[in-house]
């Protein structure tokens, strides 16, 4: 409890008392005090009570208890008041029943304050907290300081004073003294304490909990008449049910089972002056009696320190356990979230996403890697990436490996060829990362595959247009050659009006074909623009075939192929001679396409004895861009070139891959 402070919820300045001065500081509450007053004296009249030897009229004194337990919950500045207090009551009690002269009883009052003072000050070195036993170490030091100390100086100064005013030797007086302070210490300070905080915190009791207690006294109580009644033979079970209320109810069951133990031995000790023994053996019992109470009560603090230390430690292992539960909890739910931002981020990237093993093996792939290669992802995971590898770019995996192990690098990019399932090459641009373990190995690796199949196919193809480009240059002087010459038989007035209607019609056809700007064409204008520079002798062209429209992809490798075709039979072929003809036609039937250019007329045809650039266009470009077939006939009477394809080919789809 707490002294009694002035409210602070009045709205109105108000002026504070003048607080006390002196030792006389922190004035406890007046219902406090009459309280305290009350319990000093009805323990003094149950020290009285209990057990009573002769020329020893108190042998057990609880009042010490009382104040003690009253300096160790309350503030120190009140302590003044508690010794004040317990001086009165003594001296009321001297009066009403011990009937000392004054000034021993002044000398026993401070004999006992000394006492209780020197345990309270050790015990409550700080602070204003009310004191509670929590551990085993607070049990432990209140034996040592209250029990076994502090006894000892009031036993010390109250045995000097008997010895001093010839009321009884000092040797006689002190064991009986320390022992009765002692035990009522024991009886009293524990359970002042558990009343006082069980009030404060409203913690009543519960019908199960009265129904133990009660039966709890009910078993001390018997066992207690029991023991007694066979000369204290078996006094050795007492201290059981004091153990089970340590257990079940830890020091609040302690002090209400020590006090139903002395009471019951008090009761049956009323009876002792009746047994026919002498005055000593009946001291020697009493004496044993008390000793009983204090090995009972001190056990049962201890087995209550423990258990209250036990279930501490459990409430906490339980609070720390909840509190690792939670934080597991937590843990989880960040790590599941964390896996489902990777497992979308890995899912439904733009990119090929690969975890390979230390051996080379894909662990976990992402869709867009499957999707890359033409397979499910259950096709490639638990496989070598060297199964999906182009084999004229395996090596590439060596010097990867080799990078990786020997050079200790830990990152690499490299540019290779992967196959489709249907084997057509898909380029991917690889970029790699490597986790390592703790000794140096590698734990796995992270790749991520671009695809930059387009790339590769636009930069083959600007390859190709530059060298078409240098090729068409060269021809072009030939060309201009042939122009020339065909132009040559024509008056001179007239030469140079022909000859430079025919470079314009080439100059216009050849920016065209650089620009690559053709929308969907038909055939025959296709034809016509590429054979356009061959005015002089277009009479010696024949051309037929049913209109068709073609994309500009497929104008623009087929436009390169009949360039190709008319510079040739204009340098080699028919058309390098007066009287030589080309026949072109084209049909569509049965969903085939067909086109032919067939030379006559001409120089007999050799076999070309090596394959230029020219060739390259004729044959692998117009056949792969149409996903067609091409055939070049080489016969004596005239060449030949036919190129049959699908007509799907013919569509605004994009061409097939080379």
């Amino acid at each position: 409890m707490k002294p009694s402070t002035q409210s602070r919820t009045s709205p109105t300045p108000s002026v504070e008392p003048p607080r006390p001065m002196g030792v006389f500081r922190g004035k406890p509450a007046t219902k406090q005090l009459i309280a305290f007053y009350v319990a000093y004296l009805a323990a003094m009249q149950f020290g009285r009570w209990v057990l009573v030897i002769p020329d020893i009229p108190i042998v057990i004194w609880p009042p010490n208890g009382i104040v003690l337990a009253m300096l160790l919950t309350q503030p120190k500045q009140s302590w003044s008041w508690w010794i004040s207090l317990a001086a009165i009551g003594e001296l009321t009690g001297n009066a009403v029943w011990f009937h000392n002269p004054v000034g021993w009883a002044f000398g026993y009052i401070v004999a006992n304050a000394i006492a209780v003072i020197f345990a309270a000050t050790l015990m409550k070195p700080s602070g204003d907290e009310g004191f509670r036993f929590r551990r085993l170490s607070q049990v432990l030091r209140f034996l040592v300081v209250c029990v076994l100390v502090a006894p000892g100086l009031s036993a010390t100064l109250g045995s000097a004073i008997d010895a001093f005013v010839g009321k009884n030797p000092f040797m006689k007086t002190w064991p009986y003294w320390w022992l009765g302070d002692a035990t009522g210490i024991l009886i009293a300070t524990p359970l002042a304490i558990s009343v006082m905080n069980a009030w404060d915190e409203k913690a009543w009791p519960s019908p199960i909990e009265l129904f133990e207690g009660a039966a709890i006294a009910v078993s001390l109580s018997v066992l207690c008449f029991w023991v007694l009644s066979t000369d204290a033979t078996y006094a050795f079970v007492l201290p059981m049910p004091i153990l089970w209320a340590a257990l079940r109810y830890e020091f609040r069951g302690v002090s209400f089972a020590v006090l139903v133990l002395t009471a019951a031995i008090a009761i049956q000790a009323q009876s002792f002056e009746y047994l026919p023994r002498s005055g000593a053996d009946v001291a020697a019992l009493q004496n044993m009696l008390r000793a009983l109470i204090l090995i009972a009560a001190t056990t049962g603090l201890i087995v209550a320190g423990i258990a209250r230390q036990q279930r501490q430690a459990l409430a906490n292992l339980a609070l720390a356990n909840d509190q690792l539960e939670q934080r597991v909890a937590e843990r989880t739910r960040e790590i599941e979230a964390t896996e489902q931002r990777f497992k979308a981020t890995f899912e439904n990237a733009g990119v090929g996403i690969s975890i390979v093993g230390g051996d080379g093996t894909l662990l976990r792939v992402n869709g867009s890697l499957a999707r890359m290669l033409g397979r499910d992802v259950s096709e490639i995971e638990g496989r070598r990436i060297a199964e999906f590898t182009h084999p004229d770019d395996q090596a590439l995996i060596d010097v990867a490996w080799n990078q990786l192990t020997v050079e200790g690098k830990d990152e690499y990019e490299q540019e290779k060829r992967y196959l489709h399932k249907t084997q057509k090459i898909v380029w991917g641009h690889t970029t790699v990362s490597c986790v390592r373990r703790e000794d140096g190995k590698i734990d796995y690796l992270i790749k991520i595959i671009q695809d930059i199949t387009e790339r590769k196919r636009s930069e083959a193809l600007r390859q190709l247009l530059m060298r078409e480009v240098n090729h068409r240059s060269k021809n072009l002087l030939a060309i201009v050659q042939v122009i020339a010459r065909q132009t040559a038989k024509h008056s001179p007035a007239k030469f140079v009006e022909i000859l430079n209607q025919r470079l314009q019609a080439l100059a216009a056809n050849q920016d065209i074909l650089v620009h690559n700007e053709w929308k969907r064409v038909a055939l025959s204008d296709l034809v016509t623009g590429q054979l356009a520079h061959l005015e002089a002798i277009v009479d010696r062209v024949r051309l037929s075939g049913p209109p068709i429209l073609v994309p500009a992809a497929v104008a623009q490798s087929l436009g390169m192929a009949l360039h190709e075709l008319a510079t040739n039979a204009v340098k080699y072929g028919s058309l390098s001679t007066e009287t030589g003809q080309v026949d072109i036609s084209w049909e569509a039937e049965n969903d085939r396409f067909r086109m032919t250019w067939r030379e006559s007329g001409g120089p007999p045809v050799t076999q070309p004895d090596r394959k230029g650039f020219g060739t390259t266009v004729l044959e692998r470009m117009v056949a792969s861009s149409m996903s067609g077939e091409v055939i070049l006939d080489y016969s004596p009477d005239g060449f030949s070139w036919e190129l049959t394809c699908p007509m799907s080919s013919l569509e605004d789809s994009d061409c097939a891959d080379a």
